[in-house]
């Protein structure tokens, strides 16, 4: 019985701290089934360096040839994911406030762009993928 209290308890405290993040704060209010923020930087890096791996497809691959922007992998989700946090800042699209299917269409962008590496891609993407576009005022939900 006090083992269960305690587990309890414990529960208890640990929602009651997870809600919160302090380094941004704001309130971290993902509902079930929504992606936050920080996994959806992940996402998008993700599946845009998986597309610009894709030689087969005509995109450039990782290697270090003057028309390979990355050498790694890693370097390339490292980029992607640096650009996608500077496009969503946590006090415009905290957790819960990604709208699901712009941020499919951004993540189409995304991938066109490492793809073709176009300046007319990368505009696209740009707009398609900023915060404006992709991110919901809480307050409309």
């Amino acid at each position: 019985m006090q083992k269960c209290l305690w587990a309890s308890l414990a529960t208890a405290i640990m929602v009651g701290t997870v809600g919160c993040d302090d380094a941004s704060d704001t309130v971290n209010d993902v509902l079930p089934g929504e992606e936050s923020r920080e996994a959806r930087i992940e996402q998008i890096s993700e599946a845009a360096c998986d597309r610009y791996a894709d030689t087969e497809a005509g995109c450039p691959g990782y290697g270090t040839t003057d028309d390979q922007t990355y050498e790694t992998e890693e370097d390339c989700e490292r980029d992607f994911a640096d650009r996608a946090a500077e496009l969503w800042p946590a006090s415009e699209c905290g957790s819960g406030q990604i709208n699901d299917s712009r941020y499919d269409v951004c993540e189409e962008r995304a991938k066109a762009a490492a793809c073709s590496q176009g300046v007319f891609d990368a505009i696209a993407a740009l707009d398609e993928c900023s915060a404006e576009n992709v991110c919901s005022d809480p307050a409309d939900k």
